[in-house]
């Protein structure tokens, strides 16, 4: 490590070794979404230390944004989400590199382009953009490297890996293997594989609102503790991925944890 580098994140060693450091240093990590959670994971993967991050996010920001997107202010409305967030987080650590764009993913081909000599890959993508995620996922099986999302609900959050030689996002979603995504007018998943668990504390009321949620009537409710949570979550996978810490948990494994039903699962969608 060099001597910026060093002074920097002379604070993680102890939790990290030199060692593991220096990988992180020379890791990529790519988010494709940089809003709500993404927004946040990209900050706290510079600040661990990853090397260069890839971002990606066609999206403006919004009044309704402020309540828990790390990148969204009253200056930064109308801006575009991947373009802010770089601008926050690049002085971090002038020597990251960080590269972004404004497109999106569209298309297979975006989506190649798009894990190229990454490490690992983490959708943060709005909700009901399964085709732009299994495009993703099927990239990054492609490349060899690990997929995984996250999900804000409410007082919680829930994520699910994927081997790249292991189950696929169209498994796991009970689609067809392999679907023709150009084909299929609407893809339909499971409720159970985007929300696990409903949280004790949501009323009929806001289970009624899910379900219009998931019917794609109305966007769905979401907050800072979620967000917040399920940001720190995929960035603690994203880390024990790359140092390889732990046994990593995969699909058809998912993580849950609640921090105001106090609760913490490992279950299994199979």
């Amino acid at each position: 490590m060099n001597k910026i580098y060093h002074e920097i994140y002379s604070r993680n060693i102890g939790i990290f070794t030199e060692a593991e450091q220096d990988k992180l240093r020379q890791s990529t990590i790519a988010i494709a979404g940089v809003g709500g959670v993404g927004g946040l994971l990209a900050e706290r993967l510079i600040r661990l230390g990853i090397g260069r991050l890839k971002i990606s996010d066609p999206g403006v920001f919004k009044k309704s944004n402020l309540n828990r997107q790390f990148g969204a202010s009253m200056i930064s409305l109308g801006q575009n989400k991947a373009e802010t967030i770089y601008n926050q987080i690049k002085d971090i650590n002038p020597q990251a590199k960080i590269d972004f764009n404004t497109e999106g993913i569209t298309s297979d081909a975006d989506a190649i382009r798009f894990v190229d000599n990454s490490d690992l890959v983490i959708d943060e993508m709005d909700f009901g953009l399964y085709k732009q995620s299994i495009s993703l996922q099927r990239a990054a099986r492609q490349k060899g490297i690990y997929y995984f999302f996250t999900t804000a609900i409410g007082f919680g959050a829930m994520l699910v890996i994927f081997h790249p030689e292991g189950l696929t996002l169209e498994e796991y979603d009970n689609l067809p293997q392999n679907i023709d995504l150009d084909s299929v007018k609407k893809i339909e998943v499971p409720m159970e594989r985007i929300m696990s668990t409903i949280p004790s504390y949501a009323t009929v009321a806001t289970r009624d609102m899910l379900k219009k949620v998931y019917d794609g009537e109305i966007l769905g409710p979401v907050m800072s503790i979620g967000v917040g949570l399920a940001s720190i979550l995929a960035a603690n996978e994203a880390i024990n991925i790359v140092l390889k810490k732990r046994e990593i948990a995969v699909a058809p494994k998912y993580t849950y944890i609640d921090l105001l039903d106090i609760k913490f699962i490992v279950g299994s969608a199979s």
